[in-house]
């Protein structure tokens, strides 16, 4: 099965929407896949150049060219209710994941973190700053016990020692992208 984010790498390729280090990084990727993997790939290929070979180039209306430029250029802003979105394994006994916003910008991940009571996140580094408040029961953070509307700073390059949540605890955290989704 093609990895998602390749397969839509691929289409992009496939009609030259990728740039020339784009390409280079795609087809090393794609090297790197097993055999199989790589023929369905190539059909993906054979595949959409044969439908853009039999599709007309139509120019869009300058009103909806203007309308999409607009909303490509336009901030974003969305909400995730409380219901919404999905809680994820974190890798780490006990812990599990909310991801509420990624910023690729500034390499910023915003995050809620749930954690069932003694469960602990090992030692760390951060590479950007982390701040983290605590919105139900307690984490011990640096021999302190930290409990509902308390906060803690991390600068980046800073390190951290293990984290604890002797009674479970659910925390908001705004840290580095690579220190939390490392293959995002």
């Amino acid at each position: 099965m093609i990895p998602a984010d390749l397969e839509a790498l691929a289409l992009a390729d496939a009609i030259g929407a990728l740039d020339v280090d784009e390409q280079r990084d795609l087809h090393a990727r794609i090297a790197a896949l097993p055999a199989d993997v790589q023929g369905q790939i190539g059909r993906l290929y054979d595949i959409t150049l044969s439908l853009s070979e039999n599709i007309p180039d139509v120019a869009p209306s300058i009103s909806l060219k203007q309308r999409v430029m607009a909303r490509i250029g336009a901030p974003a802003r969305f909400t995730i209710t409380a219901d919404e979105g999905d809680w994820n394994d974190s890798g780490v006994p006990g812990l599990r994941v909310k991801v509420l916003s990624v910023d690729r910008v500034r390499g910023l991940v915003t995050m809620l973190i749930r954690g069932e009571a003694g469960a602990v996140y090992p030692a760390h580094r951060h590479t950007a700053p982390e701040e983290c408040y605590v919105i139900r029961g307690t984490v011990l953070v640096d021999g302190r016990v930290l409990g509902p509307g308390d906060f803690h700073h991390a600068d980046a390059d800073s390190d951290h020692g293990e984290l604890a949540t002797p009674s479970g605890a659910e925390v908001l955290i705004v840290g580095g992208i690579a220190d939390y989704l490392p293959h995002a």
